[in-house]
């Protein structure tokens, strides 16, 4: 005798790799939404092809799935593919959502029946009072999804999406490492798709707090730039990498939530890492470049 499964209205879906400690704090606020929990489902998508520790225990409405295509959106195709909810919650493991985070950004789709997408609110947090110069570069650009959402992209650290957007605009791109999200919500916002900012569904995310983790985003994105747009051999867009940064440093001078000393420093990291932006594309530039082994 078969039984029928109610349909979810609402699976949120976290890629992890490695993060137990992070996903832990995560799950911890998930359990604490004032949304009740029968009411969504939590499908942890694993990405290294290992179990949790002894320590990290499952709340009843999550499952723990593993995807052996490696990369972050494959792991959320996956999720896709798991899960039951006819609203698509994305969540970054690192992530720590606020109590009423879950209610706010479902209260928004469902108070403005033509959108089919909401991008949340997205608050760093820091280490110390004292931001190092990454963490000042961080607090002056990262996250800027209120802008992002204007120009009809969104990261997926909080993004709502009805399941109807994914059968008709398809997947992600699971073949990039980075900037998957933007091609997705591009693609979606330019096929008619509303998507609106909401400022009440907020998740804290650690502010990136050296250097080389900057260095090493700024790398992926650009090679994940060159391999979606196929930019390879123009040197145009190695223009296009310095094009905006008379803007940049327009909107660094306005913060006035920033010391003097923070804008100082993410002025300093927001050249470093144009830089760095600039010989990776070089390097990609060269014939062969992936065969030799040249960093991507």
């Amino acid at each position: 005798m078969s039984v029928d499964v109610p349909t979810l209205v609402i699976s949120i879906i976290v890629p992890t790799y490695r993060d137990w400690h992070a996903l832990r704090s995560c799950l911890d606020a998930l359990a604490d939404q004032t949304l009740p929990a029968q009411e969504f489902e939590i499908l942890i998508v694993e990405n290294a092809g290992e179990s949790p520790p002894c320590n990290i225990l499952l709340p009843d409405n999550a499952r723990l799935v593993h995807e052996s295509v490696p990369g972050s959106y494959a792991a959320r195709n996956r999720g896709i593919a798991e899960a039951r909810g006819e609203v698509l919650v994305f969540l970054d493991a690192d992530c720590v959502p606020a109590a009423g985070w879950l209610q706010a950004g479902i209260d928004c789709l469902q108070s403005h029946p033509e959108v089919d997408l909401v991008a949340g609110n997205i608050e760093l947090t820091y280490a110390t009072p004292r931001l190092t110069p990454a963490e000042c570069f961080e607090k002056a650009f990262a996250f800027r999804q209120q802008q992002n959402v204007a120009n009809g992209l969104a990261v997926t650290a909080n993004l709502f999406v009805r399941r109807r957007v994914f059968e008709e605009v398809g997947p992600f791109n699971a073949e990039l490492m980075s900037g998957g999200d933007f091609e997705w919500t591009r693609r979606a916002t330019t096929r008619g798709h509303r998507m609106l900012y909401c400022a009440e569904a907020v998740v804290r995310h650690p502010a990136r707090a050296s250097l080389s983790a900057l260095a090493g985003k700024a790398r992926r994105v650009t090679s994940g730039s060159q391999a979606l747009y196929r930019e390879r051999g123009r040197l145009g867009n190695v223009r296009r990498v310095l094009g905006n940064l008379l803007g940049d440093v327009a909107m660094l001078l306005t913060r006035q939530d920033m010391t003097w000393r923070e804008r100082a420093w993410a002025l300093l990291v927001l050249a470093y890492l144009k830089g760095v932006k600039v010989a990776q594309r070089c390097r990609l530039m060269v014939p062969g470049a992936e065969r030799r082994g040249l960093p991507r």
